[in-house]
């Protein structure tokens, strides 16, 4: 998992001493969600993992759900830090820029906070709106990036259908998560499930024709 990321949108972390307090508080709040699970995430637990009062943790926020959606804005964020560098790198080629970040998210599962985190994430957002928010900020920010490579790579595609493909291709790699992730049945096959996965992604966009995509018959092949 990447490192937390904060965005300076937050009124109490404007200074440094604010700044360095939100960190704790989420990085003890991730701690919680990873090691025990939603049901117990709870502001009195968060408070202790990070050595503060609870009143003080309600200074910075006064609600579970508000930390909890700046907790998966600075996760999300240390992601698209990661693949701004990969992105701004002109010595690579829109294809390899594609292969690697692919791989990388691929590579991400082997982490236990990956892992425990996404799927906490998902199962919380089938019963609480912000959860369900909160996880569609996340995958947005994933997708309009794929999107963005792809235009790139095939110019043939309209924007719905590079968007149909960027869906595809997400639930594609989250799937993995079941599979591959840390410590699943399928985890010693990881570097090779990143490159087929990587490859397999590539040539689809490639490939695919806007015939195909919506159903129709195949022409020129």
């Amino acid at each position: 998992m990447r490192t937390l990321t904060l965005q300076h949108r937050h009124e109490k972390a404007t200074s440094e001493k604010g700044r360095k307090r939100v960190e704790l508080i989420l990085n003890a709040a991730r701690d919680v969600l990873i090691n025990e699970g939603y049901p117990s995430l709870s502001m009195r637990k968060i408070a202790a993992k990070a050595g503060i009062t609870l009143g003080n943790l309600s200074y910075y926020y006064a609600t579970k759900s508000d930390l909890l959606l700046d907790l998966v804005d600075a996760i999300i964020q240390g992601y698209v830090g990661w693949w701004n560098v990969i992105l701004a790198d002109e010595t690579l080629k829109a294809e390899d820029q594609f292969l690697q970040i692919i791989r990388m998210i691929i590579e991400d599962l082997d982490t236990r906070e990956t892992t425990h985190f996404f799927p906490e994430l998902w199962a919380l957002a089938n019963h609480e709106a912000f959860a369900a928010e909160a996880m569609e900020h996340v995958y947005s920010l994933v997708r309009e990036m794929l999107i963005g490579i792809m235009r790139r790579l095939n110019p043939s595609h309209s924007d719905n259908e590079r968007e149909a493909l960027a869906y595809f291709i997400c639930g594609s790699f989250e799937g993995q998560t079941v599979f591959a992730g840390y410590q699943g049945t399928g985890n010693r096959h990881l570097g090779l499930i990143a490159n087929i996965s990587a490859w397999s992604f590539l040539n689809l966009i490639y490939n695919i024709t806007s015939e195909e995509i919506r159903g129709l018959p195949a022409t020129g092949r």
